[in-house]
């Protein structure tokens, strides 16, 4: 059975403070705890007079086996100058006891037995026994996957782009901080709560967040885009928390919905603090609120105020912006050396004291697709400016200082598909085709006048103050230009007139993944209809994996409502120009088809049992060639996190292919511009994967050679490597880890925090 958690969602300061409280729940003692970074081989202390008690975590982003026994190999000398009586080494890594029995024997000393090495699933073992351990981190059950399973059950709208990557984003680099904790409190005697405060500083964010934690106690979650709305789900018998984001206006406050709504919502309000098993949730711009009780007097009420607070950034201490910080950047799938150039130098403390810190522009800046097309080394000092230009003048030179076809060409733009590494943006003969179709349709050209050059005059107006373009590419030259196009183009006319443009599958994708969900059904079935229209009429190039293409195709007919004629036209249509099959990503888009979104559309069911037929076939017998490990190893975990049933005989071949697949691995015939050490630690990863997902099991003999092997590498390294000496340095006093901590935080602490995070050269 899978382990609960994988623990990909905290960061390596957060491991180290849940393990430093499992521990300490299971031994029943008081361990120290120490700033991050150097720690001199300590994580947790017990002192005794036997002898201190030390705690070391090990918990590294997308590490290897091969990654930890590095790691533990260096702790060595330090465990040898500590000389504990008893030593605990937690790593979020999967050990077998063979494994284990390694890193006793790497760490050599007589406190290090194997029962005190804890591994993924004893992580999971205790936290199962100690449930106030787990309730007390919640980043460990925050974005787990029940709990973002429900979240997208629940159709929360106020997460952007609702998609599970993007919700596990926001929750993966959440920090808690006493907001959280004051929130709380109001939402539990007041029953209601207005979040308000600046653009950026996290509204939403803690409304998800107060959101998750109900959800995980069971509460049914109601997120509602009208008062109306709330009072028609409103259920007596059940528990529920209503969440309305922006609920007086996104930018500007909306006085229709303000003179309609005011005492509907202050009635609503006082339904909800009667009712214990009921909560309110709402989020404003702190100006919109204010300009909202100026004209009503419902909402300038003492029910109103009791039940508002106010997030700024006072709220957040230095500790708080810098953990901020930390956490997206740990997350982040920006270019590793864009990260190591931020972290030289003093650009981590500008940043951390600058005074237009806000959330928003940290999750901007830590965004890979908006950092596209900055250089690694450029990537500190374009993050300094965006905080330097914090209200992004976009507007006037928008409006004013170009003309209707450039903003045209903007638009195009923002939608287009964009690539990335190693050739960033969006092409410029892709986006040559978008815009030419565009101009015409937006009516700002006939057909019959349109010129090549119109693209070229275009592209020259926006060149250098909005976009940069390299090696037939264009990108935006700021992250803060795309943000502003969101708002832009939120508009009824636009979208449904690009729809009707898209040159290729991508840029269809990019255009209904980009549509916020705040959106009227109207426009989305406009849009959806555009699309399908330009990909019916033969407009649209370009391929995708056929499970991408089944969902943004589902996705559209289920917007549109049509589903008999869609479903009809696209079933004559010659679609396989427009997909390749990569069978390995399919169990969840059957799921889909079976039992899930898809499953009342025409033909559904029919189609899942084709698609279970083909993977059925991948791993026939009849092949003439031996499987790649790898896709085994993904096939076997998207089946074991799918209800898709497949038969005895498919397993039974599933089985022969991995026998096959794992005999012709040669560690002598590894490639000479390899790492043999990593090349064999990810055939033993894919293994693990496979062990975990399926009752398959790999031939011992096979495995205990590459462990061998990998370990005569490291012994040899080990020889040629001339032993360092190290003198552990502990802190004097610990760092409290209270997330209330308002001083103190030196910059000595700050460089500690982000010292993990540091590359050695």
């Amino acid at each position: 059975m899978p382990d609960r958690y994988d623990f990909a969602n905290l960061s390596p300061i957060e491991f180290e403070g849940f393990c430093v409280d499992l521990v300490s729940a299971e031994t029943g003692l008081r361990f120290e705890r120490f700033s991050e970074g150097a720690d001199g081989g300590v994580d947790g202390r017990h002192s005794q007079a036997r002898g201190d008690i030390i705690l070391q975590a090990k918990h590294y982003k997308q590490s290897t086996w091969s990654d930890l026994q590095k790691t533990v190999r260096s702790e060595k000398a330090k465990v040898a100058a500590l000389n504990p009586s008893e030593y605990y080494l937690l790593t979020s890594q999967a050990l077998t006891s063979a494994r284990k029995d390694k890193l006793v024997q790497l760490l050599g000393h007589p406190s290090v037995i194997a029962a005190n090495i804890w591994g993924r699933t004893e992580l999971n073992a205790y936290l199962a026994k100690h449930g106030e351990v787990e309730k007390r981190n919640i980043k460990l059950w925050l974005s787990s996957a029940a709990v973002l399973d429900r979240l997208l059950k629940n159709d929360i709208a106020i997460f952007t782009e609702a998609t599970y990557d993007e919700i596990e984003r926001i929750l993966k680099v959440f920090v808690v901080n006493p907001s959280l904790s004051k929130s709380a409190e109001i939402l539990k005697a007041a029953h209601c709560l207005i979040v308000s405060g600046p653009p950026g500083v996290g509204k939403t964010t803690l409304a998800q967040v107060l959101a998750a934690e109900y959800s995980e106690s069971g509460w049914e979650l109601v997120s509602i885009s009208s008062i109306e709305d709330g009072f028609r789900a409103f259920q007596s018998e059940h528990r529920q928390v209503f969440v309305f984001d922006d609920f007086l206006g996104k930018i500007r406050l909306d006085h229709a919905a303000l003179a309609r709504d005011d005492s509907k919502i202050v009635r609503f309000m006082s339904m909800v603090r009667k009712d214990k098993g009921k909560r309110f949730v709402l989020t404003t711009r702190s100006y919109i609120l204010q300009a909202a009780k100026t004209l009503s007097e419902a909402l300038d009420d003492t029910v109103v105020d009791v039940a508002e607070i106010v997030l700024n950034l006072s709220t957040y201490t230095r500790e708080l912006k810098a953990r901020i910080l930390y956490n997206h950047l740990y997350h982040s799938d920006i270019d590793q050396a864009a990260i190591q150039a931020l972290l030289a130098g003093d650009v981590v403390r500008q940043i951390v004291d600058h005074r237009n810190y806000m959330p928003r522009i940290i999750q901007w800046m830590t965004d890979e697709i908006r950092q596209r097309g900055v250089a690694p080394l450029d990537y500190p000092q374009v993050f300094l400016h965006t905080l330097e230009n914090p209200d992004k003048i976009w507007d006037k030179a928008f409006r004013q200082h170009i003309s209707p076809k450039a903003r045209i060409l903007l638009y195009c733009m923002y939608f287009a598909g964009q690539e990335g590494w190693p050739k960033p943006g969006v092409r410029l003969d892709q986006l040559r085709v978008f815009f030419d179709r565009s101009i015409v349709e937006f009516g700002e050209i006939t057909k019959q006048a349109l010129r090549v050059s119109m693209f070229e005059e275009s592209l020259r107006e926006v060149k250098s103050s909005f976009v940069v373009v390299d090696n037939g590419r264009a990108n935006f030259i700021n992250p803060s230009v795309q943000d502003y196009l969101s708002r832009e183009t939120a508009d009824d006319t636009i979208l449904s007139t690009l729809a009707r443009c898209v040159p290729t599958v991508a840029t269809a994708t990019s255009l209904w993944k980009k549509m916020g969900k705040d959106l009227s059904a109207a426009t989305r079935t406009k849009v959806a209809d555009g699309v399908l229209t330009s990909l019916l009429g033969g407009q649209v190039e370009g391929r995708l994996p056929l499970h991408e293409l089944a969902n943004l195709v589902g996705d559209l007919v289920l917007a549109t409502g049509d589903f008999g004629t869609y479903c009809a036209r696209l079933r004559r249509l010659e679609s396989n120009e427009h997909f390749w099959t990569n069978e390995v990503n399919l169990p969840a888009l059957i799921d889909a088809l079976s039992h899930g979104r898809f499953s009342h559309l025409p033909h559904a069911r029919a189609y899942a049992r084709y698609l279970r037929l083909q993977i059925y076939k991948f791993v026939s017998p009849d092949r003439e060639y031996a499987m790649e490990l790898e896709e085994l190893a993904t096939l076997a975990s998207h089946l074991g996190s799918s209800k898709l049933e497949m038969p005895e005989q498919f397993f039974n071949h599933f089985d022969q292919a991995v026998a096959e697949s794992v005999d012709i691995l040669d560690v002598d015939k590894i490639r000479s511009d390899e790492d043999p050490e990593q090349v064999i630690g990810e055939w033993l990863e894919h293994i693990q994967t496979i062990e975990t997902h399926t009752s398959t099991s790999v031939g011992y003999f096979k495995k205990r050679q590459f462990e061998e092997r990998i370990d005569a590498i490291q012994r040899h390294r080990d020889m040629e490597r001339q032993e360092e000496h190290y003198q552990p340095t502990l802190r004097s006093e610990p760092l409290a880890r209270n997330s209330t901590s308002s001083g103190g935080f030196s910059n000595s602490d700050l460089q500690s925090m982000f010292s993990s995070l540091k590359k050695s050269e």
